[in-house]
C-alpha cells in the first residue's frame, strides 16, 4: 500500500507540473511522526539536505490523520526566496534563539506565514527552497506524516555532498558525486513508462 501510495502516478504528475519538468525522480519517502508532547521544527528550508546540483525539487506532504493547530501543522513563509532573508540569524539546536531571530526579521519585513490546519486526505507540496515550520504537538496524540520527495529527471549530485545530507548514499546507492541522480531507488515516477 505505500509502495503504491510513494509510486502513485498523480503525486509524480503534480510534483512535475509544478517543477516544469518533463520527468520526475524519486528521491526518498518518509514516515514523519511527531509523537505526543513533541517540539517545534526549527524554520528551515530543505535544499541543503539533498545533494542535487538543481532546485528542481519538490515534497508531498501527507497527514496520515487530520491535523489540527495544536498538533503542529506545516506553516509556510511567503514568498519563497524569503530564506535570504534570515541567512544572518545563527542557527542553534537547543533553546529557541533562532526561531526568536528568524520572528524579528519577519516582523521588520512583512513577512507573511500561513499556518493552517490539515483535513485528512489533504497533501501540500513544497519546494526546497520553501521557508518553513511546525509548531509543538499539543495533543495526547502522535501527528504522522508520509512526505516523498521528488526531483527532476537528470539532476547529477553535487561534486561534494555535505554532511547536512546525512546518507544520501542510501537513498542512491551506488552513484556518487558528479554522477547523474539515478539508481534503482530512484524510479522515475512521472511520466510513467508506456508497458504495450
Amino acid at each position: 500500500l505505500l509502495r503504491a501510495y510513494v509510486l502513485a502516478p498523480r503525486l509524480g504528475q503534480i510534483s512535475a507540473d509544478l517543477l516544469e519538468a518533463d520527468a520526475v525522480r524519486l528521491y526518498h519517502d518518509n514516515v514523519l511522526a511527531k509523537q505526543a508532547g513533541c517540539g517545534r521544527t526549527p524554520w528551515h528550508f530543505d535544499d541543503h539536505h539533498f545533494p542535487l546540483d538543481t532546485h528542481d525539487v519538490v515534497t508531498a506532504w501527507a497527514p496520515a490523520q487530520a491535523i489540527p493547530l495544536e498538533m503542529g501543522p506545516l506553516a509556510f513563509a511567503h514568498p519563497l526566496d524569503v530564506h535570504k532573508l534570515v541567512d544572518a540569524v545563527s542557527f542553534e539546536k537547543t533553546g529557541t534563539g533562532y526561531d526568536r531571530g528568524v520572528a524579528e526579521v519577519f516582523a521588520r519585513n512583512a513577512v507573511a506565514v500561513d499556518e493552517t490546519p490539515f483535513e485528512l486526505g489533504e497533501v501540500s507540496f513544497h519546494h526546497n527552497l520553501s521557508f518553513h515550520t511546525a509548531a509543538r504537538n499539543r495533543t495526547d496524540r502522535s501527528r504522522i506524516v508520509l512526505a516523498n520527495t521528488y526531483y527532476a529527471d537528470g539532476a547529477r549530485i553535487v561534486d561534494a555532498p555535505t554532511m547536512v545530507s546525512g546518507d544520501w548514499q542510501k537513498f542512491m546507492p551506488g552513484v556518487g558525486p558528479g554522477d547523474v541522480a539515478a539508481s534503482p531507488l530512484n524510479p522515475v515516477c512521472w511520466p510513467l513508462e508506456d508497458k504495450a
